[in-house]
């Protein structure tokens, strides 16, 4: 799955419960200051981070950045930890540090193993101690030039930059505490003086203005005796007075007008809004989400889908202590007017204020939003962070599940309400920035013609067919397939043999999958460790695995050692040596695994699936791994008997690519394999089909108090041999074979459901199916399964469209011809169209089909590849919970079995 995707947010979503609780321990120094404990012995680290409730809005007048210009001196040492060590003592033992700073508070974090812990608090609290005595008129003006470069970058040398610098000014009166830009203005940079940042300092760096939060791996029994003697002997000062005002209100619409630097004109609207972590604050940040969060929200639909009106917009909340202010912000499209842009967005907004979102809106806003608050507590630095704040505005570190139940409880009434109040057209900054237009000597110069102002338009795709093997034979009888790739000093082989899982007795299954993995646990005249040493030290990678028709082993080296690996590749096909003290090792990992697959949802889900679908008798229904029992009833003997009868020439055939010639490849294969003479009878195909889905069928396995549920639906489809083969993975992929697919969109883009959702068809010799699932969280289950049947329904209607044809198409060729681009993905196509009975030559063929497929094949195809009617759904989760969410959704009696 692409892009923002890809933390691992099964696990966040798992950690939603517990993260609404955060063990901490809070209290209070007698100097004041507040100490905040969170242990957590996860991993050897450990964090500081300390809000000292200062920012921009504490400024004296005439001093604008002065709270930011001191987040930088705070680095700039004392008379212990002189200037420059304060970095070095820190990272020579693997620590880093940081600060930043807003209207409301200057925060500064340290970070580094557990170890480091001491030395952190020393730091932090020899600089709250003494840095205002250390400071110097050279440490003022390095940092101030510091400061300036910075404005520069951020501010100045920005597209829009100044714009948004100018709104705190616009939106708030010049006595206001909000009146002023954070990074403050140059002139104000140099009126400070030394004595003027030693006062900032005296006021505001003091014990009983801050809050300490420890978090990490530490033990509190030896913390808080350190934190009581580093900083719990720093005397209090007087509480410092901070700047207070009512949020006010903008009598009627402020318009502005501002140019600067940039190519397209952009509209900036700002409202005043509810304060931070104030009733209505949270609807705020919902309705901004709802505005403008994802491809289907309301301004993105119609300004930039729709009405293609704009490139971009946004609409948050940006939530302060005084009150905050609400932003809707976009770029107008080349040759668009603001007049018209704005008349959109006011539509929009007009809508929205009125009948506010709808209830399936809400839900994925608020679903986002959580996942959003769960995952970005992943680390021990951003839980850290999260305390503090929460202290700061809510008087209490541990609030998490009281800020998630804000955005729980809120209603589509709630939020059009706050909406309503808040975004009032006649009461709001509306600030325009046009290009600045270029003027020599007084006149306008033609514009310049950027090379970037046009699209390029997309030319046609090269016809593509991959260059047919040489295809020789052995004197044993085994057919060869080679390629020779020049281009790299590479080679590969790979081993196909009829002969698999299907072949295990019931009573012995994984009885073909544990003989491939056996076959370099020693090998020929080497043990195990021999003979891995022997693969290391040529460079070279082995491995072997069976499916259920199938054994391979395949090998990857350098050319200049092709012969020496070849030779290893040999013993471990002709010789393995079923060592039975490797093989009780073996036996016992894979046993182990095994059992442990059971806490593995989605394996849960697969394997049951396959079960349930084709039955337990069936080989396509029965796990190619085994089960622990029969695993653990397998001997050394059952291992020789199954490699004794499907590793024989008759059954072979070896895919080969890389950069040596034609002939050199042909001898060295002659003499590696050159004992290796026929035995028995040929393997063929096994007398297993799936069987006929006559219904659909539920089936539950509970996992008490899961988190997530697992839906996996599984249903008929053709044999690869169908000539709608290749239109089919189309459908497949429109479905839930890319990021942008129907179901993934659905339950993870629109909905908030998932990370990801996907289906796919599976193609076999003798059977086909189509699966289609997604994790979803448990209290959603129910809705994510109408979801799932309403996109089926949808696509079976014949709904697709050309573009997605087009799409869809397009990535399955790229998928085809990239799996080319490596010798492994070469030699592993090969394999497949041999598994199935085509040439090689087939491939070529399949991407000029897929050319040819459009949406209205697609759409003929649609209502019976997908027979909603006939086929199993397996749901892996919590049972009382699913049980409950099934009722009224109109599907079979649920039946709940064993993993």
């Amino acid at each position: 799955m692409p892009k923002k995707f890809l933390i691992a947010s099964f696990a966040v979503l798992a950690a939603a419960a517990s993260a609404q609780d955060v063990k901490v321990e809070k209290y209070r120094l007698p100097n004041g200051m507040t100490v905040i404990l969170h242990p957590d012995h996860t991993l050897p680290v450990v964090t500081i981070n300390t809000w000292y409730h200062v920012g921009s809005k504490d400024e004296p007048p005439h001093r604008s950045g002065f709270a930011h210009l001191f987040e930088h001196l705070m680095f700039m040492g004392t008379r212990r930890v002189p200037n420059g060590q304060f970095d070095k003592i820190m990272e020579a033992s693997g620590g880093n540090n940081n600060a930043s700073t807003a209207e409301d508070r200057t925060n500064y974090y340290s970070n580094g193993p557990s170890n480091l812990l001491p030395t952190l608090l020393w730091l932090d609290a020899d600089r709250l101690e003494d840095l205002g005595n250390s400071m110097t008129k050279a440490k003022v003006d390095l940092q101030r030039d510091v400061v300036k470069n910075e404005r520069r970058q951020n501010t100045e040398n920005t597209p829009y930059g100044s714009a948004y610098e100018a709104i705190n000014g616009l939106m708030f009166p010049p006595t206001h505490p909000y009146g002023h830009s954070v990074i403050g203005s140059m002139d104000d940079l140099d009126r400070a003086s030394v004595k003027d940042v030693q006062n900032f300092f005296a006021t505001y760096y003091v014990p009983n203005n801050a809050s300490l939060v420890v978090a990490g791996d530490f033990d509190p029994k030896t913390v808080k005796p350190m934190i009581a003697r580093l900083f719990g002997t720093i005397p209090r000062k007087k509480d410092p007075v901070h700047r207070t005002a009512p949020n006010p209100t903008l009598p009627s619409v402020k318009r502005v007008k501002m140019t600067d630097k940039v190519q397209f004109p952009k509209t900036i609207m700002v409202w005043h809004s509810p304060a931070a972590y104030t009733p209505g604050d949270a609807e705020m940040r919902l309705a901004g989400a709802a505005l403008s969060d994802g491809l289907t929200s309301r301004l993105y639909q119609r300004l930039v889908v729709k009405d293609k009106l704009a490139t971009d917009v946004s609409a948050f909340q940006e939530s302060r202590k005084l009150g905050s202010l609400f932003y809707v912000d976009s770029t107008a499209a080349q040759g668009v007017s603001l007049d018209k842009l704005e008349k959109a967005i006011d539509q929009t907004l007009a809508e929205f204020t009125k009948k506010g979102p709808k209830a399936d809106e809400l839900q994925r806003t608020v679903a986002k939003i959580q996942f959003g608050t769960v995952s970005s507590l992943q680390s021990i630095q951003a839980v850290a962070d999260k305390l503090n704040e929460y202290e700061f505005y809510l008087g209490e570190p541990n609030s998490f599940r009281r800020v998630l139940e804000t955005y729980r409880n809120a209603t589509p009434a709630s939020v059009q309400k706050a909406a309503r109040r808040t975004l009032d057209l006649n009461h709001r900054l509306i600030l325009r920035v046009y290009p600045r237009p270029e003027t020599t000597s007084g006149s306008a110069p033609e514009r310049f013609q950027n090379p970037r102002d046009q699209r390029p338009k997309i030319g046609p795709e090269k016809p593509f067919a991959p260059a047919p093997p040489k295809i020789f034979t052995l004197s044993n009888g085994v057919k060869v397939e080679y390629w020779n790739r020049p281009q790299l000093p590479l080679m590969a082989v790979n081993m196909m043999l009829w002969g698999g899982a299907a072949l295990d007795p019931q009573a012995k299954l994984g009885r073909a999958e544990l003989t491939a993995s056996m076959l370099d646990e020693g090998a020929g005249k080497r043990s195990a460790s021999a003979f891995q040493n022997a693969l290391d030290q040529l460079g070279a990678t082995f491995s072997a695995g069976s499916d259920q028709l199938s054994t391979a082993a395949s090998m990857s080296v350098l050319s200049s050692n092709w012969d020496k690996a070849l030779g290893l590749y040999a013993d471990a096909i002709l010789r393995p040596r079923f060592d039975p003290t490797e093989f009780a090792r073996v036996l016992r990992v894979t046993a182990a695994g095994l059992e442990q697959e059971v806490d593995d949802a989605d394996t849960v889900a697969r394997k049951v699936s396959l079960r349930e679908y084709f039955g337990e008798t069936n080989p396509f229904g029965r796990p190619v791994s085994g089960t622990p029992a029969t695993v653990r009833a397998l001997k050394v003997a059952d291992l020789k008997a199954a490699h004794a009868e499907v590793f024989c020439p008759q059954n072979a055939t070896l895919f080969v690519a890389g950069s040596l010639p034609q002939a050199k490849v042909k001898a060295s294969l002659e003499r590696a394999f050159s004992g290796w003479k026929r035995s028995g009878v040929r393997i063929g195909l096994p007398n297993a089909t799936a069987p006929t889905q006559e219904t659909l069928r539920v089936v539950v396995v509970d996992k008490p108090a899961a988190p997530q549920t697992v839906i996996r639906f599984m249903f008929p489809a053709p044999t690869y041999s169908s000539p709608n083969r290749e239109a089919l993975t189309s459908l497949g992929t429109i479905l839930g074979g890319s990021f942008t697919s129907r179901l993934n969109q659905n339950l993870r883009e629109a909905k908030g459901y998932a990370y990801g959702a996907g289906s796919r068809f599976v193609f076999g010799p003798t059977i086909g199916y189509l699966t289609a699932s997604s994790d979803v969280r448990t209290d959603v289950t129910g809705p994510s399964i109408t979801e799932f049947l309403s996109e089926f329904k949808k696509i079976r209607n014949g709904d697709v469209t050309a573009e997605e044809a087009g799409k869809a198409a397009s990535t399955r060729r790229a998928e085809l011809v990239t799996e080319l681009g490596t010798l492994p993905g070469l030699l592993g196509a090969a394999q497949g169209y041999e598994l199935n009975g085509l040439p090689f030559t087939q491939i070529g063929k399949d991407i000029k089909t897929l050319s040819a497929v459009g949406a209205a094949k697609l759409n003929a195809l649609a209502t019976e590849a997908i027979p909603m009617d006939r086929g199993v759904l397996v749901l892996v989760g919590d049972k009382t919970q699913i049980l409950k969410q099934l009722a009224g959704l109109g599907l079979p009696e649920p039946k709940v079995v064993k993993p």
